[in-house]
């Protein structure tokens, strides 16, 4: 008579495959299954324990959950889409990106943002301003994470838009289906469908007061301002549906702030080289310390499109040096590694800003690309 042990491996050898699949494990079980069916008694009936002791070694392991690590495939038109693009929709269109398992996230137009993390356990995006919406459909283990400024928006179920201005400040978020947790400096609320919360960062205040002061003094005096109600001091509200409405701010009517939107309002676009040459009139340096930190990693993104190597080198280490906590601050030290590698031709300073950024964000979403680039420049030594 065989060996019961050696039947069991020859059933699970023939039953093997190559990486986690349901079907090599649904065989693999019906294996274990039909060689741990206790014998008819005999006189010597503990013989069949070895290969029983075996069997539940071996569904254990198959009842382990596989580690999975592949990145999800994330598209726009069916083009992949790398973690880390910057996503610009267009002026008078929506852009769409199609997740797995039907989810998908839409950008509304001029709305531009970050794809920062894609994996099977987690996605998130960074929104830099505009509407984004969310349409996700629940996958067991899958978070979602939308961050805006100082704020972050999670859920795993929901159809939700959150519409960020990094000029005021001020988040928005309304949940259309299930619920979202929106977490800021002083905690966290959940939104449900038919809700809308507003947030308000109020260290958008300061950016606003220096960009206020950057601009040239009017040519006339302007009337004395007229009083108005000091606004409340909490910083968010939920609201159910129709969201308030608030009556716009006066538009300045400078040349310097038109020449200012112009540039955004062409880098939003995607006309990289239309809104460098508008950054530039408006004097880069003056840019360089008086722009949000979103506009400066957008002002990096045009310089790096067009070629422009010390333009975007410069709008980096001033984003760098302004908001070292920010993480787009440690995303900017990989991409003056790609600036000295792709358009300097510098391994050795690529090499140093790969390094950087491994030592600030180890586990970030673009360590594994790092890596990679950083095992390319020793093999070409």
């Amino acid at each position: 008579m065989t060996d019961p042990v050696q039947r069991l491996a020859r059933e699970v050898a023939r039953n093997l495959g190559d990486g986690p699949g349901a079907v090599r494990r649904e065989r693999q079980r019906a294996a274990v299954a039909r060689l741990t069916r206790a014998p008819r008694p005999r006189a010597h009936a503990g013989w069949w324990l070895v290969p029983l002791a075996a069997a539940v070694l071996l569904a254990m392991f198959l009842a382990r959950p596989a580690t999975v690590s592949a990145p999800l495939t994330v598209t726009v038109a069916q083009q992949a889409v790398m973690v880390g693009a910057w996503l610009a929709a267009p002026e008078r269109e929506a852009l769409v990106l199609d997740f797995p398992d039907d989810s998908r996230a839409e950008l509304a137009a001029r709305a531009g943002a970050r794809l920062t993390r894609a994996e099977p356990t987690r996605v998130e995006l960074a929104l830099e301003r505009g509407a984004l919406t969310l349409h996700v459909v629940a996958v067991p283990g899958r978070d979602w994470a939308v961050t805006a400024g100082p704020f972050t928006v999670a859920l795993t179920d929901a159809d939700v838009t959150a519409t960020w201005s990094s000029e005021t400040g001020v988040l928005s978020v309304e949940v259309h289906r299930g619920s979202v947790d929106v977490t800021d400096a002083t905690g966290t609320t959940q939104v449900r469908a038919g809700q809308r919360l507003e947030l308000r960062d109020p260290s958008a205040a300061s950016d606003v007061l220096a960009r206020r002061e950057s601009l040239p003094p009017p040519a006339h005096p302007s009337p004395a301002p007229i009083p108005v109600a000091a606004e409340p001091a909490a910083n968010h509200s939920v609201t159910p549906q129709p969201p308030i409405t608030r009556a716009a701010a006066p538009s300045r009517s400078t040349t310097r702030a038109a020449e200012s939107s112009t540039w955004l309002t062409l880098a939003e676009a995607g006309d990289c080289t239309a809104a460098l040459a508008g950054a530039a009139r408006l004097g880069l340096s003056q840019l360089h310390r008086t722009l949000a930190a979103g506009d400066l990693d957008l002002l990096a993104h045009c310089a790096r499109v067009t070629g422009d190597a010390a333009r975007a080198r410069e709008a980096l280490l001033a984003l760098r040096r302004r908001f070292p906590t920010d993480s787009r601050a440690r995303t900017a030290a990989f991409l003056l590694g790609r600036i000295a590698l792709d358009l300097d031709h510098d391994p050795p300073r690529a090499a140093d800003w790969f390094n950087r950024y491994l030592s600030e964000a180890p586990d970030g979403a673009l360590a594994a690309d790092a890596r990679r680039r950083l095992d390319e420049l020793d093999t070409r030594r």
